[in-house]
C-alpha cells in the first residue's frame, strides 16, 4: 500500500502519540503479530472517536472497528490487528512497544501544515484546554485560558515547544510530575499560559475534539468556562439552556471531573459520569 505524507496521515501521527500504540502480542498462534490500540475515556472521547478519528483511518489506511471496555478502567476507542493498518503506521514513524523516547518525524518537520497536523492530533489526544481563577480578584470567575500538555518522553516536549515557537504561540515547559505511584513514570509538562496564545493556537491550528471545542466556545461566547463540566453541559451552555454560573453555586452543582492523566476520581455514586449533583473526590492534584 503507497505510504501518503500529508496533513492527515500527520494528524493521525500525532493522535497515536496521544493515545495510541503498537505492541506484539506475546504468546498464542498470533505470536509477534503487531496490534494497534487507540483509547479515550468512554464519555467524554466517544463523539471524536466517532466522528472524526474512525472517519480518518476508514479514509486514509483502511476500516478499522471501534472497541468499547468497561472493565475497572473504562475507555472507549479504536483496534486493529490488520497487517496493512499496523505496518501503515510503522512506516508513518508510530513506534512499537513502550513509547520511551519520541521525537516529531523528520518528514513532519519539513512542512508547516503538517506541523499544524500533527499538533492538533496530539492536543485532541493528551492535552488539555481548561480555565483558572485571577487569585488577584475576589469572586473571580475561571477567566485564565491556558493549554497543558503532558508526555513522559521529554524530547517530545522539547520538539513541541520549539514548533510553538515558530508559530508565534509562547510555551513554557514546567518542572517534571515525579509521580509516586507505582507503575506511573516522571511526566513532562509544557503549559501555553496566556488567552492571547491559546486564541492564536484555536486560529492556527485548532481541535476537531469536541471536548475541547466547546470548552473554548463557552469562554468565548461568555468570558469564562466554569470547571469540571461534561460535554453535554457545555452544550447547553451554548444553547443558552444553563446559566454558566450557577456552577458557582456548590450547593446546586456539585460538578463533574474531568478526565485526564493528571488526575484521579472517585465519583460516590459509580456512575461513570455523573452530569449534575455527583460528590466528586479528587486524589491526585488537580490542573
Amino acid at each position: 500500500m503507497e505510504i501518503i505524507k500529508n496533513e492527515k496521515t500527520a494528524e493521525i501521527v500525532g493522535l497515536c502519540f496521544g493515545d495510541g500504540s503498537l505492541t506484539r502480542r506475546h504468546s498464542g498462534k498470533n505470536k509477534r503479530k503487531l496490534r494497534f490500540q487507540m483509547r479515550g475515556h468512554i464519555i467524554e472521547d466517544r463523539e471524536h472517536y466517532d466522528n472524526y478519528i474512525k472517519p480518518l483511518f476508514d479514509e486514509v489506511i483502511g476500516r478499522i472497528p471501534t472497541t468499547t471496555y468497561r472493565g475497572k478502567k473504562p475507555y472507549y476507542g479504536i483496534s486493529s490487528e490488520n497487517n496493512v493498518v499496523c505496518n501503515y503506521l510503522v512506516s508513518l514513524g508510530i513506534p512499537v512497544g513502550i513509547k520511551r523516547k519520541l521525537n516529531v518525524p523528520t518528514w513532519i518537520l519539513e512542512n508547516k501544515d503538517f506541523i499544524n497536523g500533527f499538533l492538533r492530533g496530539f492536543f485532541d489526544t493528551d492535552g488539555c484546554i481548561f480555565f483558572q481563577k485571577s487569585y488577584n480578584t475576589k469572586n473571580s470567575l475561571h477567566r485564565l485560558a491556558k493549554i497543558i500538555f503532558g508526555s513522559i518522553p521529554s524530547e517530545l516536549i522539547n520538539d513541541i515547544h520549539s514548533l510553538l515557537k515558530k508559530s508565534g504561540i509562547k510555551s513554557i515547559i514546567k518542572n517534571p510530575l515525579l509521580r509516586k505511584e507505582k507503575n506511573w513514570k516522571t511526566l513532562h509538562i509544557l503549559r501555553i499560559e496566556s488567552n492571547k496564545d491559546v486564541e492564536r493556537w484555536f486560529d492556527l491550528i485548532g481541535s476537531n475534539n469536541p471536548k475541547h471545542i466547546t470548552k473554548f466556545n463557552v469562554w468565548k461566547q461568555f468570558g469564562f468556562c466554569p470547571p469540571h463540566t461534561s460535554i453535554e453541559q457545555r452544550r447547553k451552555m451554548l444553547n443558552k439552556e444553563i446559566n454558566p454560573t450557577l456552577f458557582y453555586n456548590k450547593k446546586e452543582f456539585a460538578g463533574v471531573a474531568e478526565p485526564g492523566q493528571m488526575r484521579k476520581v472517585e465519583v460516590a455514586n459509580q456512575k461513570p459520569y455523573p452530569l449534575v449533583g455527583a460528590r466528586v473526590r479528587i486524589t491526585s492534584p488537580a490542573l
